[in-house]
């Protein structure tokens, strides 16, 4: 294989990227910026919300991070290479850097009788990546460091983390040696799960790291200042950075807004600078903004196993083959999937995956032999949908009463998003007419949602079978292990794709430099400028 190496021209591109934001420091202003949900933590090897990920983004500073189209560039790592079979990566960290610690991190520290946390080496690097590892972190992203030689193991419980193919030199060099060669692997490491962790500190925290900014050390351009009332969180311009991706903004708050209509309106307003909002409300924005879309929602068609009926195969196979999918919307999906997600490292294909067709005969034998069954006469279900997909949710019940000769009685209930999204937590439905998304741009990521260990598996669904289909999955991300286990989920009803939708990223009016790639959580801060 090729050999790879931040040479003169990468590192020239390099600093072309980020100088922009360094020449600039005097000129910052202060952001306003919606988000869904306030983190719970600022431990980047832990984020799993999209807020948690991107204070960790702007926080910390990993190896590698994307330019505004995704290319990856050099950031903390100062140049890397990696081996002819793909197996060996060496970076060299970049000298100077060093933690910045708030006041009250240097409080607890002293009170701890510990040592401030100075200068970032390849051992932070190698920290952090093995926590991201380590079983007891339960990290929401492993799957991205689960090339790494015996991380499988150790992240089972069989095997000590000194066997991982992780080694520093204690000064600059950092050395990862993989399992089997991984495209997606350089993406791995522009994340947070990457982030330098000073072993040290870490272990001072007792357990609490991240929790709190006290019991966090920082290492990228911004650091997280204050949160207010469980409200908004921000973060501060770091004037003690020393890489090379020095903020311009002096600061950006984050406001917990969970209603992409009032996102809309509040961008409008000149409330907020940017934010995320979904296709329903985009055109609520108005104004001369910047959009740019991500097409990473599928609405799909998800039944609630807690419900026992809905452990029948026969009714969820009599209500999805009942259904006139050319009836339901001008562009229908072509897979769980949505056209924006990744697998190693390439966009998803979802050529070769089932799709659910209407048959009449069919739907009627099925749902005849559920209610026998179920030892019922007749069926009650309802769909749960928004103002947004209520049309859609309507044109199904539609389709059960033209073709659906057994007793069915089909009703539509719209919920307020707030509504909608707790219904869902609390698994209090019957069937959704459901948004499916996830924070990560991994393909994996939104299909592991219907495992039955998954902390998102949000509708119930359990099978051994399908945890088998994941497992290959994880093991060989191939495309066609991806459409086989699309197939699975499609053609045993549990989640029925209807049409891809996409989010929206808009900045206001005279605002600029900020950018967002792959995810709805992969947003950068560093070079914003308003008029």
């Amino acid at each position: 294989m090729k050999r790879f190496l931040c040479v003169f021209l990468a590192l020239v591109l390099c600093m072309g990227l980020f100088s922009s934001c360094g020449k600039k420091e005097t000129s910052g202003k202060n952001f306003a910026a919606a988000v869904s949900s306030l983190p719970k933590t600022f431990d980047p090897q832990i984020a799993c919300a999209d807020v948690e990920k991107t204070v960790a983004l702007n926080c910390f500073d990993t190896l590698l991070r994307p330019d505004e189209n995704g290319k990856l560039m050099c950031l903390a790592a100062e140049s890397y290479t990696v081996s002819d079979d793909g197996l060996v990566y060496t970076f060299k960290i970049r000298r100077g850097l060093k933690y910045f610690t708030p006041a009250a991190t240097k409080k607890f520290i002293e009170e701890k009788g510990g040592a401030v946390p100075q200068d970032i080496t390849a051992d932070d690097f190698a920290f952090g990546i093995k926590r991201g590892i380590l079983p007891e972190t339960q990290a929401a992203d492993y799957s991205l460091l689960s090339s790494i030689k015996n991380a499988d193991a150790v992240h089972s419980g069989t095997a000590d983390s000194d066997s991982l193919g992780i080694s520093s030199d204690g000064g600059q060099t950092l050395t990862i040696t993989l399992e089997k060669p991984d495209k997606n692997f350089l993406f791995a490491l522009s994340q947070p799960i990457s982030a330098p962790c000073n072993e040290q500190f870490f272990n001072l925290t007792a357990g609490r790291y991240g929790l709190e900014q006290k019991y966090t050390a920082f290492s990228g351009a911004f650091y997280v200042s204050g949160m207010s009332d469980e409200k908004s969180v921000t973060i501060s311009k770091n004037s003690e950075y020393g890489g090379v991706s020095a903020a311009v903004p002096n600061s950006v708050t984050f406001y917990l807004n969970e209603d992409y209509s009032q996102t809309a309106s509040k961008l409008k307003k000149g409330n907020y600078d940017c934010g995320f909002v979904d296709d329903a409300s985009k055109n609520g924005v108005g104004g001369k903004t910047t959009e740019k879309n991500l097409s990473d929602i599928t609405l799909c068609l998800v039944f609630n196993f807690a419900r026992e009926k809905f452990s029948s195969l026969n009714l969820r196979k009599g209500l999805v083959s009942a259904i006139d999918f050319d009836s339901l919307t001008d562009s229908r999906a072509s897979g769980i999937v949505a056209p924006d997600y990744f697998l190693s490292g390439e966009k998803i294909s979802n050529s070769g995956v089932s799709s659910a067709r209407l048959d009449v005969n069919g739907s009627r034998k099925y749902l005849t032999d559920a209610l026998s069954e179920l030892k019922e006469s007749t069926l009650t279900v309802d769909i749960i949908c928004t103002e947004y997909t209520e049309q859609i949710a309507k044109n199904i019940i539609n389709s059960w009463q033209k073709n659906v000769g057994v007793e069915l009685n089909g009703t539509v209930s719209v919920l307020k998003e707030k509504e909608f999204d707790s219904a869902i937590a609390k698994k209090d439905f019957d069937i959704a007419a459901y948004p499916l998304s996830s924070s990560s741009s991994d393909a994996k990521s939104l299909l592991a949602a219907f495992t039955s260990e998954s902390r998102a598996n949000f509708t119930g669904y359990s099978s051994e079978e399908y945890d088998r289909i994941f497992a290959d999955l994880t093991a060989n991300p191939t495309q066609k292990n991806l459409a086989y286990a699309q197939s699975f989920l499609i053609e045993n009803a549990v989640v029925i794709p209807l049409r891809f939708d996409s989010h929206w990223f808009i900045c206001a009016e005279g605002v600029s430099g900020i950018y967002f790639v792959y995810d709805t959580a992969n947003i950068y801060f560093c070079g914003g400028e308003k008029q």
